[in-house]
């Protein structure tokens, strides 16, 4: 379960509430937009499955749904708040791109689409993406802070090795390709993007805020080009007769529900032993 946040309304300034601004809404109340800011109008996103999850009106424990509980409303079907929970009354909260999604597709808009939506406007459902229908999820105590409603991701690094020379009989120097940014073969990703998540990168803050101190030295130590799209580098090894080279590379593993991202660093680091695994980065490509 989320922390406690209130959705904003970006155009018009104006902020969520059930009709009425009540504590305890009736099944059916509608949703509809205002300027007042209290606490009858906080929301909490609760995780049922992957990004899909209810949207929750802290004060009476109802949960959003479009009229009548269709997993396939039409357009320009309502939402309210109502008692039951099921498929029907599961939405994304999509908070790159201000979108608030219904499980059935389409999207949430103020009534009419305009960006200027007054007071008691209500809001519906409309397949149509446009300005005027985006939505910010922000702290109760400070309607500018926007509130990460799916939390941090979970965040890993690990020495991992990526080419071996074993007992050379010569000494020679050959040139090792190194595929530097975010894995295309390891990472996955479901279509939704989570806060941390972009089309070209990550929100280095907000992975930072969810690492521990050894794997925030590591990502101090990265270039930029860790966090970006996979490319591909050299490095020059030299080996010796007799003595075997085991090159490793430092990956990140960043992990939310069924999305993960493994970035690959440019730091690396030889051994003479696969077993043995390096105490520190050696050098940086």
């Amino acid at each position: 379960m989320s922390e406690t946040f209130v959705i904003k309304h970006l155009s018009s300034g104006r902020f969520i509430h059930p009709s009425g601004g009540w504590s305890n809404p009736g099944d059916g109340t509608n949703l509809d937009l205002h300027s007042a800011i209290h606490d009858r109008m906080h929301w909490r996103f609760v995780p049922v499955v992957d990004h899909w999850g209810y949207i929750e009106h802290v004060a009476s424990g109802k949960v959003v749904h479009p009229r009548g509980g269709s997993l396939t409303p039409g357009d320009h079907t309502d939402l309210v708040v109502d008692s039951a929970r099921h498929w029907g009354a599961l939405f994304a909260l999509d908070c790159n791109n201000h979108h608030v999604i219904h499980k059935g597709g389409k999207f949430a808009h103020p009534k009419g689409g305009r960006p200027d939506a007054g007071d008691h406007t209500t809001i519906n459902l409309h397949w149509e993406q446009h300005d005027a229908m985006k939505f910010g999820f922000f702290s109760p105590s400070n309607p500018n802070k926007e509130v990460l409603v799916y939390g941090f991701p979970k965040m890993f690094g690990k020495w991992k090795i990526i080419h071996m020379v074993l007992n050379p009989s010569a000494e020679h120097t050959f040139t090792l390709e190194v595929k530097v940014g975010m894995s295309k073969t390891e990472s996955k990703t479901s279509g939704f993007e989570y806060s941390w998540e972009s089309s070209g990168g990550v929100n280095i803050e907000i992975l930072s805020l969810s690492a521990s101190q050894s794997i925030k030295y590591m990502m101090e130590q990265t270039s930029s080009q860790t966090w970006s799209n996979e490319t591909t580098t050299t490095s020059q090894i030299n080996v010796k007769p007799g003595q075997t080279v085991v090159t490793w590379q430092w990956v990140f593993d960043v992990e939310q529900n069924e999305n993960k991202s493994v970035f690959q660093s440019n730091l690396l680091a030889d051994t003479g032993s696969e077993t043995e695994v390096p105490r520190d980065l050696q050098y940086k490509v």
